[in-house]
């Protein structure tokens, strides 16, 4: 049984404290200690730390994958969003400007927002105890997730190998969430508009 300088029992392979004491990070690679050493007080911009993760490591795992399906959640809730009545509610004067299902696909939203950035920032971690030097920055999923879905994917792909797939499938999910969305506001606007018309004094 293994330990590192702290004394913590080792067991999946990855950077740990140097067991000589050196300041540092060693890389442990699930049975001994190797020669790699990296210290991260020396990264700058444009430094790579050694890469120890090699080819055919498995690196799309089930929290890239989850980052990638969460907007599935969204894409369900708004399929069975009642556009039209949000509609005629919104528009009119005298029905309150408040929908609660409206509100609730607001919250879910926000809700898939954090779990992807918890997510991203996990995942990343779990890349760099792979030993995959600088992973893509967990940070990008502030802005959006495909940012990270793509940029993680793509540097993956660089640097240990591997498909793009969790790109395609995020990207058909986000098609397909604009396909119901434009669907349901086109419907909503021809039953909205004669409506209207019918109202106006000819």
């Amino acid at each position: 049984m293994m330990t590192d300088s702290a004394g913590n029992t080792l067991h999946e392979k990855g950077w740990y404290p140097d067991p000589s004491g050196a300041p540092g990070l060693r890389w442990w690679d699930g049975a001994q200690w190797t020669e790699h050493q990296h210290d991260p007080s020396l990264e700058v911009y444009g430094v790579t730390p050694p890469l120890v993760a090699g080819s055919g490591t498995r690196v799309n795992n089930a929290l890239l994958w989850t980052i990638v399906l969460l907007p599935i959640l969204s894409l369900l809730a708004m399929s069975q969003f009642d556009m039209t009545t949000y509609l005629m509610n919104t528009l009119s004067t005298d029905a309150p400007m408040i929908d609660a299902t409206y509100t609730l696909i607001q919250i879910l939203s926000f809700g898939i927002y954090v779990a992807s950035i918890l997510l991203a920032f996990f995942d990343r971690r779990r890349l760099s105890r792979l030993g995959l030097a600088r992973p893509f920055h967990w940070a990008w999923t502030f802005l959006y997730s495909g940012i990270y879905v793509i940029g993680r994917s793509v540097i993956v792909r660089r640097r240990v190998g591997g498909t793009l797939t969790a790109v395609w499938v995020w990207v058909a999910i986000v098609l397909l969430g604009v396909i119901v969305s434009a669907t349901k506001i086109s419907t909503a606007m021809n039953m909205y508009i004669p409506a209207v018309m019918d109202t106006i004094p000819s």
